[in-house]
């Protein structure tokens, strides 16, 4: 009787902890976190300098391990360019319609995919997109490293796409210089209607902002270039 209760026992004890063995990677509620990281993340470099805001500040002000801070998103830099970047992706909506369009239709193409994507939470993005762009503005003058990581994805992610479609039509510095022109007119259109929510261009439709700033981007992108200035 005591040789069978002690191998009973030892069948409990081994058996289950076998089954139960603790599994790695993230957990069903993993969505829950990564959303308390990004948004620990915005608050704390909206508030502190990049230098200022640590790893395991995020994870405690989200409630984390720091692991797992780092497990979702890798580097502090990384997890910066994430929490701080502008909403619903410019560089994705730059990328689709960059694949998708030809040179000749770009300008309008572009807008009205602005459009599309942004319209409708103008009063979400005004209320949250001011501290992101006052956290970037003040990552990129006091920390010279988040300058050159938003220059890269400036002309990485939103420029060459567009080069990419002007470059059969033109060589290949002016379909830069285009393709810079006219991002600058674009994100500044944009900006000024979502992020910063000014009445006149947050209340125009849609559909009448693509008319109106379709052409005239278009004409930036592919119209015959300005006579060059003559000198001295």
């Amino acid at each position: 009787m005591t040789t069978t209760a002690r191998n009973a026992g030892a069948a409990d004890t081994t058996g289950p902890s076998r089954r139960t063995a603790p599994r790695r990677g993230p957990r069903p509620e993993s969505g829950q976190a990564r959303a308390a990281i990004l948004a620990a993340a915005r608050t704390l470099f909206v508030d502190s300098e990049f230098s200022a805001v640590s790893m395991r500040a995020i994870a405690r002000e989200a409630g984390v391990d720091t692991g797992l801070v780092r497990y979702y998103f890798g580097t502090k830099q990384d997890l910066y360019n994430e929490a701080m970047a502008l909403p619903s992706g410019p560089h994705l909506i730059i990328a689709r319609v960059c694949d998708r369009c030809d040179a000749d239709h770009l300008g309008e193409t572009l807008i009205r995919a602005f459009v599309q994507a942004w319209d409708g939470h103008v009063g979400e993005f005004t209320e949250r997109g001011s501290a992101t762009l006052q956290g970037v503005v003040q990552a990129m003058v006091t920390q010279p490293e988040a300058f050159e990581q938003v220059n890269e994805l400036y002309q990485k992610a939103l420029i060459d796409p567009i080069v990419a479609v002007l470059d059969d039509r033109f060589d290949h510095a002016e379909a830069e210089l285009r393709a810079t022109i006219g991002l600058a007119r674009l994100l500044g259109l944009f900006t000024t209607r979502y992020i910063v929510g000014l009445d006149a261009l947050a209340q125009l439709p849609g559909e009448e902002l693509v008319a109106r700033e379709g052409p005239c981007l278009q004409q930036v992108l592919t119209g015959p270039a300005p006579d060059r200035p003559v000198s001295g």
